[in-house]
């Protein structure tokens, strides 16, 4: 009488597999959500150095001559 009935180990077996599953695409969320915050820092560092250029071109506008000046 120790035999598992067949139903209840095919539930076990769908069970383990839903664990699985489950445990496989919460880490691929987690690796994702990895690669999201790295690509917004990347992104935000990017941002500042245009920033950063544009000032520096503003800035020294008067030093290029007027044809260049002119296309900024």
């Amino acid at each position: 009488m120790s035999d598992t009935p067949p139903k209840r180990k095919q539930l076990e077996k769908r069970v383990s597999n839903l664990e699985s599953l489950f445990t496989h695409l919460e880490k691929t969320v987690v690796d994702l959500d990895d690669v999201v915050i790295d690509g917004q820092k990347k992104i935000e560092d990017l941002s500042d150095r245009v920033d950063h250029l544009e000032r520096k071109i503003d800035s020294e506008k008067h030093d290029f001559p007027d044809e260049i000046r002119d296309l900024l």
